[in-house]
């Protein structure tokens, strides 16, 4: 027989037991904040002050028993009970009924003197009314009270005083714990905000030395062959116009996809090809699948340029430069090989590459990697960063 629940289609019990404790922390939680931003259904915070009032009527029980006559516990816990939940029941529709008409965010905003008005004239006039209503359901008639023994009244408004007093005093101190904590968390926002820009600045920085860098050679390949080669030189001048057109839309953005890298890196080598001739054979191999991950704008132009340069310009015979970028373990890799005579990561790369490094380090930290590798012959430098799709 067919399982009717298969595997996966419903969490597990120890899921929803973890669910409902954290539910029922937060409305905790919320019953307790000086903020009206209600955590949870309305009659779990009824629940709350009903449970609440009850300890409370409990507590104040067994102290009237214990330094009392040991009057009957349960009727003495009866007309506590029935008081604490007039009370606290009371104080929490104030609140409620506060909140509807002055409105939840004009409350949150109020100054210091608002603030005492609400959060210690509502406790007072809760406690007041409440102990009249709790009387009252006990049979007690509180009118006639008063009017024999005003000490009585007095009594009953000096403890909603210092009631109200303890729980103002409690609601400011967690209030101003709150605006302490939004004030960090501001800080925290501001200071990642910082970083940003200020990383963002960094990676500009060090583009900006990169394109120039890549159009002055550029350039000097087009002079070198104005009086030689004028045919080659319109030729290149030409696919220069396109290459820089495409190139520096790029170099204005933070990210671009690896077809539009490896479409920059291919102009390039057709320019220099015009120049080197058959000295000069490239592959540029990209997966259909890899075209649009997302990498840095110029990250790949540095390192056909070093290959070039230090690998196969100075071999008579010249040589094959490689492009050749692949998936591993949701990484991209990108080889640049090539069988020239090689160069020294540490004196004769230049600047491109050192910048790369940073701009690498600093767009993925430790996750972006250039390691720069013999070959027999040639050299090849391999570079990794996450896989990311825009």
């Amino acid at each position: 027989m067919a399982n009717p629940c298969p595997h996966g289609t419903r969490p597990p019990e120890g899921r929803h037991r973890s669910a409902a404790a954290g539910a029922l922390i937060s409305s905790w939680r919320s019953w307790w904040a000086p903020s009206y931003r209600t955590v949870g259904p309305r009659w779990l915070q009824y629940a709350w002050t009903l449970l609440f009032n009850t300890a409370i009527a409990v507590v104040l029980s067994l102290i009237a028993w214990s330094f009392g006559q040991r009057p009957d516990l349960w009727q003495v816990f009866k007309w506590n009970w029935v008081i604490a939940q007039s009370i606290g029941f009371t104080i929490h529709l104030l609140f409620d009924l506060g909140a509807r008409i002055v409105g939840r965010e004009r409350i949150e905003g109020f100054d210091t003197r608002r603030r005492v008005l609400f959060f210690a004239g509502i406790p007072i006039l809760g406690c007041l009314i409440g102990y009249w209503i709790g009387l009252s359901l006990l049979g007690v008639q509180v009118a006639r009270i008063i009017q024999g023994a005003p000490r009585v009244a007095i009594a009953i408004i000096l403890v909603s005083i210092i009631v109200s007093t303890f729980w103002y005093r409690y609601m400011a101190n967690k209030a101003r714990l709150a605006e302490a904590e939004a004030a960090r968390e501001r800080e925290r926002t501001r200071g990642a905000e910082l970083e940003r820009l200020a990383l963002d600045a960094q990676l500009r920085s060090l583009q900006a030395q990169i394109e120039p860098h890549f159009l002055f050679n550029t350039l000097a390949n087009v002079v070198s062959l104005i009086d030689s080669a004028p045919d080659k030189a319109r030729r290149m001048l030409e696919r220069l116009i396109d290459l820089l057109r495409a190139s520096l839309a790029a170099s204005r953005s933070e990210r671009t996809t690896l077809g539009q890298e490896c479409a920059l890196v291919g102009a390039y080598l057709e320019i220099l090809r015009i120049r080197m001739g058959e000295r000069l054979r490239y592959i540029v191999d990209l997966p259909g699948e890899l075209a649009g991950a997302t990498v840095p704008p110029l990250s790949l132009q540095p390192l056909v340029e070093n290959a070039i340069k230090h690998g196969l310009e100075p071999k008579l015979a010249g040589g094959t430069v490689s492009v050749r970028a692949r998936a591993v373990d949701g990484a991209l890799q990108v080889d640049v090989e090539d069988d020239g005579l090689g160069f020294d990561d540490q004196k004769g790369a230049g600047v491109g590459l050192d910048n790369l490094r940073e701009r690498l380090r600093a767009a993925y930290g430790a996750r972006a990697r250039v390691v720069v590798s013999d070959r027999v012959p040639g050299t090849c430098v391999r570079l990794t960063i996450p896989l990311e799709t825009p």
